[in-house]
């Protein structure tokens, strides 16, 4: 699957948040040492990479968007950024103690990147892969969720649609799922510019993605009034992490 994000890099970079301290904790536990060098696979703007980069971790982004990469340069500067596919990274095997990738999986070849992941992996090398979405239960799921039926549409599936077959099939020596929960806020402004970064959104809604957005800020300004107005979010954080033999 691929998706054109060009467009939404400015979206992203402004609107979109990260992920929470026990998430990278999380990954530390399970072996990760100081100054292991990362690659983060399908970075996009450099969020899930900050947590590592601003900690002195030497960081690798690799995204098929140039626009991407260029917010993630802007922010992180200490960090190196390639244009490249998932499924053919650019760089010798053995060469990264650590791969990351967020929110991203669902857009590659699946077994192909799992395969390269191992290649550039050192022995003993770590793989972290994860998304976040939104609780069944959370207020804002359902909000537009409801949004999106009022428009003839099922809403797009979240996080990873029909579970993660490749991961366990791949040659790794440890397999292991963690699910976190994750407690958080938005303003209204910057939900609305999350909502407008979703491109599985988009592509599902087609010509309708404008009047979801337009019905959703209506419905949300009518319950938080006023633009710096919060949110609460209620997030299931899925965390799949891996070793090479």
């Amino acid at each position: 699957m691929t998706a054109d994000f060009s467009g939404l890099a400015q979206a992203y970079a402004d609107n979109r948040i990260g992920y929470s301290n026990e998430l990278y904790e999380t990954i530390a536990a399970y072996g990760v040492k100081p100054g292991a060098s990362v690659i983060d696979v399908g970075c996009g703007t450099g969020i899930a990479s900050a947590a590592f980069a601003n900690n002195g971790f030497p960081v690798t982004g690799v995204d098929s968007s140039a626009a991407m990469l260029a917010k993630a340069r802007a922010a992180l500067p200490q960090a190196a950024w390639e244009v490249s596919p998932a499924e053919r990274l650019p760089f010798p095997a053995e060469r990264f103690d650590l791969a990351i990738s967020a929110q991203a999986f669902h857009w590659f070849d699946r077994a192909a990147a799992l395969e390269e992941i191992l290649r550039v992996l050192k022995s003993r090398g770590i793989v972290a892969i994860w998304w976040k979405t939104l609780m069944r239960e959370d207020p804002m799921r359902q909000l537009r969720d409801e949004v999106v039926r009022e428009l003839g549409s099922d809403p797009p599936a979240s996080g990873l649609p029909g579970g993660f077959r490749e991961f366990y099939a791949a040659r790794f020596a440890e397999h292991a799922l963690r699910v976190l929960p994750w407690r958080t806020t938005m303003t209204v402004d910057r939900f609305i510019g999350y909502e407008r970064s979703r491109c599985n959104l988009r592509r599902s809604l087609g010509a309708q993605a404008d009047e979801y957005f337009a019905r959703l800020e209506t419905r949300l300004r009518e319950r938080y009034p006023g633009s710096d107005s919060v949110i609460p979010l209620a997030y299931l954080q899925y965390l799949y992490l891996g070793k090479k033999p």
